[in-house]
């Protein structure tokens, strides 16, 4: 019925985009201290309820419960993550990499976000690597699921990126999002 290669690509590729959006789901890597959020995660949270689908939270470290908690009451998550381990003490990104690639691999997340910190910018690029995706680092706005905002040049140029990869790795710059509010919603827990 088709005549050349091309004219099947061109007949896939809006298929396999809709399969994606359909299927979109977001995890928000949790930054915290083990007893307080940090504020940054509230504006990922807000960046991954702005890209559409379902929204979950990883929450790693050695005593987080009520970090769990509290981020379990933010609005728009869908379930919050737990792992607990003494191996997360120091929140080391050897040690948080391979808890990421697991998550990924069990969940199939179409993004992974965390807010633009020395954390996320020890860690997500070591994911990204092991997914064999590029990493998005400090975006300003979201255009849609796979059009991202960024400055570039020290701030002087604004650059609008498409990227086609499977998983998407990205990093927030917290001031071009408004924090989540916390209290309004009520998401599952699960270790």
């Amino acid at each position: 019925m088709f005549s050349t290669p091309s004219k099947v690509s061109a007949l896939i590729r809006p298929l396999n985009t809709l399969r994606l959006a359909r299927n979109q789901s977001t995890l928000v890597l949790v930054e915290h201290n083990n007893e307080k959020l940090n504020p940054v995660t509230l504006n990922a949270i807000t960046a991954a309820r702005a890209l559409g689908g379902e929204v979950n939270c990883l929450v790693a470290g050695t005593s987080c419960g009520g970090v769990a908690k509290e981020v379990s009451s933010v609005e728009g998550i869908s379930k919050v993550l737990v792992a607990e381990d003494a191996a997360f003490e120091g929140f080391m990104p050897e040690k948080l990499t391979p808890l990421l690639l697991a998550s990924q691999d069990q969940f199939k997340f179409t993004h992974i976000i965390a807010g633009a910190s020395a954390f996320s910018r020890g860690l997500l690029p070591r994911v990204a690597a092991q997914l064999d995706v590029s990493p998005i680092s400090d975006i300003i706005g979201i255009k849609d699921s796979e059009t991202f905002v960024r400055t570039i040049y020290a701030g002087n140029a604004i650059m609008t990126l498409k990227s086609m990869d499977p998983v998407k790795i990205v990093t927030v710059r917290t001031t071009a999002f408004e924090a989540a509010a916390v209290g309004d919603g009520a998401a599952a827990v699960e270790d």
